[in-house]
């Protein structure tokens, strides 16, 4: 045993005499907010500051080494998990809905009207709200992208969401403004057929899944968006090399600057100081899920999450196969059994657990979240506890022994090789990619996969870095074009062509030295068939997401590896680029023209060195933004808006004004008169 591993299992092999479970959950049992037999459902979710580790923002709260919290300066003052939002305990500002890490999740049933009004009680700041994978069918006015779809939530007012439920599955919500989803504005939203299926699970659970950084705030994200840098406001970090952690995945390449300091999952987990022994370290409690049923033939459904800002996240329970059977809130064709499965930034994934004669029902088990780090940092681990047994012991259950001879398979890989091999040429991992994924055909376009369907827009978009300058810091961009919007007192979507006209794009050629920032658009008809061909020849990993609109993936190529250590070696060689990144399918390849693929999403990973085609149809009018999920990138450019329809989209109706701007307005109006009066 290594010293990580020999610190973390210290750290963790205590008692925890306060657990508090979470129960599954029975969307057609327990569901008291919202039932299927509502034509509407209505909620509110209020945003507002709150403290890490402390009571009502009253005093701070501290956990004792077996997981109690209580007072600081009375440890016979306890408080259960649910009075204190924990984080890995460490006292930080964070942003919330409703008072919870993460936000609540909202249940609703398929084709419901859903009405959500968002308050900002924040005092300073501006918030919008996207339902991420919601694709807001004739409703593009809810989508939740500030100053694209409405304007921004002032504080102390409100905008209220209304759309229809149309597409069942496993979505999420968090906020569309700067750093507010990395500081814990989030939460699942899930969307259940409208009558019960067969019951094939007990229950089931929401596990949102974040990296989590202390010293992340407004005043960091602001400067990391205008220097290109991270500047961590702890004097410690600035003055020795060796507190900030870099992250290399194990194909060599990188994630967005941040100094990430653990993995949460559905906001708890614990801080790890590796360079300190256990000394730094936190002891707060985990989440754990309560199994029901004591029989071991129950099955249970995890609705995974990657609500993170930076990393795609490794999950695994140790001894339970997990059967994966959708993504994105699409059914796969077929389940796919796997030991682990990476999630992509802002990637859902559902998987079934249970049902094997191999589980012991007397203990538990862990449940991890890891990163694709290279050296393993013993920060990037994140851990819950799966319980069958009512015991208050940590589990003893130690990770699958992955072998050359019994590798581990792992889904979602975006490489075609998971490390480096061993001395004999095997690997104790199986690379599942998307290619061996495929989706259930009830929710494919048949026509979408027709090789000689004609194409009305067809588009490369390079995945590049401009170079910072003296004069401008560098970042992230399409085809070396940075998103910026033009200057509106109304929401573009309500004039995309003024839009258009404010802050064109030049179409001047291009270079890393030599980037624009312009209002980037593809302006698409009604029932256009689109094809984009994604390529990412820069050094991150980027995770992309498409508003509106799912796509289908008709064909991947990942980079070439050195097959003895599993690192980059070279671009995919069925796409070549200029340096104007203007890329074209190899002449002397096939690969790049032909459809090998049937996968829907509305979010996929694009690894380094790779490349992607999609397509979709232009039938849902709206502005649709099309960006990398890594919450520096899309603020710093890599972004693009489709303009779809711009002559269908719906007639804009009055503004729901809330009470807060009933009376601003008021005392605005009265203002106006006695200056008018006066002068």
């Amino acid at each position: 045993m290594n010293e990580v591993s020999r610190i973390f299992l210290i750290l963790h092999l205590v008692f925890q005499l306060q657990i508090q479970a979470l129960d599954p959950f029975d969307p057609y049992d327990d569901n008291d907010f919202c039932t299927p037999s509502m034509a509407i459902c209505s909620f509110e979710l209020h945003a507002s500051t709150h403290m890490t580790m402390f009571y009502k923002n009253l005093f701070r709260v501290v956990a004792t080494e077996n997981g109690t919290l209580h007072h600081y300066n009375n440890p016979n003052q306890t408080f259960s998990m649910s009075e204190i939002i924990t984080g890995d305990g460490y006292p930080k500002l964070v942003y919330v809905f409703n008072h919870t890490l993460p936000g609540p999740v909202l249940h609703v049933y398929q084709n419901q009207i859903v009405r959500i009004r968002i308050f900002n009680d924040f005092t300073s700041e501006s918030l919008s709200v996207h339902f991420h994978g919601i694709r807001q069918v004739d409703t593009p006015r809810s989508d939740g992208v500030g100053r694209l779809t409405q304007l921004s939530i002032l504080p102390g007012s409100s905008f209220l969401h209304e759309f229809n439920a149309v597409d069942a599955g496993t979505f999420w919500y968090h906020s569309h403004i700067h750093s507010q989803t990395a500081m814990g504005l989030m939460g699942g939203f899930i969307v259940h057929p409208k009558s019960a299926p067969i019951k094939e699970v007990q229950g089931e659970f929401v596990l949102l899944l974040n990296d989590w950084q202390h010293f992340y705030t407004n005043e960091q994200h602001y400067l990391l968006i205008e220097s290109g840098q991270f500047y961590p406001n702890d004097l410690e970090s600035l003055t020795k090399s060796d507190t900030i952690d870099y992250f290399q995945a194990v194909d060599g390449s990188r994630a967005a600057e941040a100094l990430v300091t653990s993995i949460l999952i559905n906001g708890r987990g614990q801080y790890v100081d590796s360079r300190n022994g256990t000394k730094g370290s936190s002891t707060t409690p985990f989440e754990v899920l309560k199994l029901v049923s004591v029989q071991n033939n129950s099955s249970y459904r995890l609705r995974l999450i990657n609500g993170g800002s930076v990393f795609s996240l490794k999950f695994s329970i140790d001894q339970h196969p997990l059967k994966v059977i959708a993504s994105d809130g699409i059914p796969f064709a077929q389940p796919i059994i796997v030991d682990q499965l990476i999630i992509g930034l802002g990637e859902r994934y559902d998987v079934i657990i249970g049902n094997s004669p191999n589980i012991d029902i007397t203990t538990d088990y862990w449940i991890r979240v890891d990163t694709m780090d290279k050296n393993n940092n013993t920060r990037w681990h994140g851990l819950a506890i799966l319980q069958y047994a009512s015991t208050n012991k940590m589990p003893t259950s130690e990770r699958q022994n992955c072998t050359v001879v019994q590798p581990c398979r792992i889904l979602n890989c975006p490489f075609t090789q998971y490390g480096p091999n061993t001395i004999d040429e095997g690997n104790p991992f199986m690379c599942l990619t998307p290619l061996n994924m495929s989706t259930h055909d009830d929710y494919l376009d048949h026509q979408l996969l027709d090789e000689k369907l004609p194409i009305n827009i067809k588009q490369t978009l390079s995945l590049t870095m401009v170079e910072g300058l003296d004069s401008q810091a560098g970042y992230e961009s399409f085809n070396f074009i940075g998103m910026k919007y033009p200057s509106m007192t109304e929401p573009i979507l309500f004039n995309p062509q003024l839009a258009r006209e404010l802050l064109p794009c030049s179409n001047r050629s291009l270079d890393e030295n030599s980037g624009e920032k312009c209002y980037h658009t593809i302006v698409a008809k009604y029932n256009d068939t689109i094809e984009i061909l994604l390529v990412n020849f820069d050094e991150d990993q980027h995770p992309i997401h498409l508003h509106g609109s799912y796509f289908h993936i008709v064909e991947q190529g990942l980079a070439q590896l050195n097959t003895t250590s599993g690192e980059f070696l070279a671009n995919n060689p069925d796409v070549i680029c200029d340096e104007h990144a203007i890329c074209m399918c190899n002449q002397t390849s096939s690969n790049c023209t032909k459809i090998d693929m049937r996968l829907v999403k509305d979010t996929i990973q694009l690894p380094r060195g790779g490349y992607m085609r999609i397509r979709f149809r232009a039938v849902n009018p709206g502005v649709w933004l099309f960006h990398c999920h890594t919450e520096p990138h899309l603020d710093r450019g890599m972004a693009i808006v489709f303009h779809i329809a711009e002559d269908r989209l719906p007639p804009i109706e009055p503004i729901s004004v809330s009470s807060e701007n009933i009376y601003s307005i008021i005392v605005i109006a009265f203002s106006l008169f006695f200056l008018a009066v006066y002068n």
